[in-house]
């Protein structure tokens, strides 16, 4: 009682501080302030007090231990007592009441993590500490949400299963049902590392229902709920955890697959491995980036001429007649080195993966080309975070950094799964 009479008489005192305001905006700032370091000293009580009540049950204590905590309030100061127990000298609350044995809160290292995988870390740590008002360099915000990236990968791919994501993509598990389709898409993008590693190739892979791909225009749609992974890891590591989201995704749904990729040799081996029987598409954005190429070399600075010969070559492809585009690439005359090369590896590129190019066949059954789709996968997971202007990171750093956007980003409880367990973890200590 005593100590709730001078809770009460604190927040008195600090409402009648309030300062003289005219403004809505400057009454918010100046009371959001007061509210914070009254909030702080509130819970820092309540708490102490718990701590004190639960102390007085026990014997033999030793000495006082003092130890200060992350809130979303800012920083407390408890102090608790150390006892003699049959497994040596405990502080026995830190157990009871559920205090962790590091000092960032759960709902506190939640917000570090969403501010540091959504912007720079100059900008995150400014934010971060204007919410909390918590002191802390930069430095030790980077490396917790480093930290707890790996920490989350660890948890989904090579620890605990996945939550069942099956259910939130609304699949029914109808053993007459018709196949469903599962789009699988996979590419690869190249990292910047520290410490003059140069770069590193970063696999992304998104997974998402056909259902899930609605129209928004005539030439326009968007993928409602989808799946991503991305690591910096092994091929064989990125391979098993693709696996292992489509397999949490599918269920026990009939389903067929369409995978999704440019020409790199690795990810049609990963299909045929991993996915044997998928209908395989030859990513169409990656295909018409080479068309581009073409256009490019031979009309230079004639941006007009430039599309409308990518135009009528994009419409050649969607007919499956591939052919006729190399045959219109060689008509060209007096080719430079630059266009003779674009060329060439324009016809490779379609030799190569012509097993993967039956465009007029995959449009007709309703399939996706991809349009983007996997190349917004790569940008929104890596190069939107990872690749921003003089950015290098160390592999630990980088794959943290991934592992955490990925969940961000994707359309389960992923995110939301891994900081209840973890708040679960801090109030069960081993």
């Amino acid at each position: 009682m005593k100590n709730l009479q001078s809770i009460l008489s604190h927040i008195h005192d600090t409402l009648n501080s309030l300062p003289e305001w005219n403004h809505l905006e400057e009454f918010v700032r100046e009371f959001h302030s007061m509210w914070l370091k009254l909030g702080n000293f509130v819970q820092q009580s309540l708490f102490q007090a718990k701590i004190e009540e639960k102390e007085a049950q026990y014997d033999h204590p030793r000495t006082k231990r003092e130890k200060r905590y992350y809130t979303p309030l800012g920083e407390i100061v408890l102090v608790r007592r150390a006892y003699v127990t049959r497994d040596g000298i405990k502080v026995k609350v830190d157990e009871e009441l559920g205090l962790p044995k590091d000092k960032w809160l759960p709902m506190v290292l939640e917000l570090a993590c969403a501010l540091g995988i959504s912007s720079e870390f100059p900008n995150s740590h400014s934010l971060f500490q204007k919410w909390t008002t918590l002191e802390l360099a930069e430095k030790t915000l980077a490396n917790q949400v480093e930290k707890i990236g790996n920490e989350l990968q660890t948890q989904e791919f090579d620890g605990e299963c996945l939550p069942d994501t099956s259910s939130e993509f609304e699949v029914p598990n109808l053993e007459d049902e018709q196949p469903d389709l599962l789009y699988v898409g996979v590419d690869g993008v190249m990292t910047p590392l520290n410490q003059k590693q140069g770069y590193k190739e970063a696999k992304v892979g998104v997974i998402f229902w056909s259902k899930d791909h609605q129209k928004v225009g005539k030439k326009r749609g968007v993928i409602r709920q989808r799946e991503y992974v991305a690591t910096l890891k092994s091929r064989t590591e990125f391979r098993n955890r693709v696996s292992q989201l489509y397999h949490q995704i599918a269920g026990k749904k009939p389903t067929k697959t369409v995978f999704l990729g440019d020409g790199a040799h690795w990810i049609w081996s990963m299909a045929s491995e991993q996915f044997p029987g998928a209908v395989e598409i030859l990513d169409f954005f990656h295909l018409s980036e080479y068309v581009w190429a073409v256009a490019k070399a031979a009309y230079p600075n004639k941006e007009d001429t430039q599309k409308d010969w990518v135009k009528t070559q994009q419409q050649l492809l969607k007919k499956s007649e591939w052919t006729t585009v190399i045959e219109n690439c060689h008509q060209f005359p007096q080719k430079k080195k630059d266009l003779t090369k674009s060329i060439t590896d324009l016809e490779r590129y379609l030799t190569n993966n012509q097993s993967r190019i039956d465009y007029r066949s995959y449009l007709k059954a309703g399939l996706m080309i991809g349009s983007g789709v996997v190349e917004s996968s790569n940008r929104r997971v890596v190069t939107q975070r990872l690749k921003q202007a003089g950015m290098h990171w160390s592999s630990f750093g980088a794959e943290g950094v991934m592992a955490l956007r990925a969940a961000y980003l994707s359309n389960s409880t992923r995110w939301s799964s891994f900081w209840s367990s973890k708040s679960y973890n801090h109030s069960k200590l081993a």
